[in-house]
């Protein structure tokens, strides 16, 4: 037991700076988003009443009906950008990174001569950057709240506890398939950059699955399409299938990761 969580605690401690700033830009982000709906209220509005949603209608369906409202707008701007696909990107990014840059740094012979299996590499690796994922997520919500209250806007705070408490079984899936990568390719840059390329081109497919529904089957191959804040954040209604899926993309990414990594050769030169 004494040889568990201490590559974990490295990871976290590795990140501390990171998680620092990423949630300082992203309670800042939120605050903005927040504190900007009531100077765009009236123009969303005659934007909605001149049938303005309509463009928006096929990405985001019934919540682009919704923009001049708060949620709508929060939804949009907020969550719909900067929560599924940019902290998605960033938080790929950071985990495409995790074992690759061990392995083109030469320092992954030193990792392996603790008393610690390839798996617990793997899985501490992943466990180090929870904190990161929940700290981010969390502080999010409380400056949404914080704003939200200094605006005198209205918002239902269970909703959006939901919203930010299903957000992790999307978000470790993202860090999921970046240790994945991480594990297959042994250069850290090239890992981060095709684990961006694979989530685009994800994003892309279940775009391109909401425009045109002769190609709907398309946007199950993508992650984003199993995570929809709006119904939560609105409604307070969950998909319990979309959880079970993305729960079920994560294990199972982690544990094809764990069982690569277990078998492949890794040339130290």
């Amino acid at each position: 037991m004494n040889n568990w969580f201490r590559i974990a605690f490295q990871t976290m401690k590795d990140y501390y700076r990171t998680t620092i700033i990423l949630a300082i830009f992203y309670m800042g982000m939120a605050a903005m988003y927040c504190g900007m709906f009531p100077s765009f209220k009236e123009v969303l509005e005659d934007m909605m009443a001149s049938g303005g949603a309509e463009p928006f209608s096929q990405f985001f369906g019934p919540a682009a009906a919704d923009m001049a409202t708060y949620v709508g707008f929060l939804n949009l701007e907020l969550y719909q950008i900067f929560w599924i696909v940019i902290l998605g990107i960033l938080l790929g990014f950071i985990a495409a990174s995790q074992i690759s840059k061990d392995i083109e740094g030469k320092t992954i012979d030193l990792l392996m001569s603790n008393p610690v299996s390839r798996k617990q590499i793997v899985i501490e690796k992943f466990i180090g950057l929870i904190p990161l994922v929940l700290i981010l997520n969390f502080s999010t919500m409380l400056s949404v709240m914080g704003t939200t209250i200094a605006i005198g806007e209205k918002l239902n705070f269970g909703n959006l506890f939901l919203t930010h408490l299903v957000s992790i079984p999307y978000l470790l899936a993202v860090i999921s398939i970046g240790i994945l990568l991480s594990v297959l390719i042994d250069e850290k840059m090239k890992a981060s950059i095709f684990f961006i390329a694979l989530f685009m081109g994800m994003y892309v497919l279940e775009s391109i699955s909401k425009i045109i529904p002769d190609f709907e089957s398309l946007g199950y191959v993508s992650i984003t399409h199993y995570f929809n804040p709006y119904d939560s954040l609105k409604f307070g209604e969950v998909n319990a299938v979309n959880i079970i899926i993305l729960t079920v993309i994560f294990l199972e990414v982690l544990l094809f990761a764990m069982l690569y990594f277990e078998k492949r050769d890794i040339k130290i030169s």
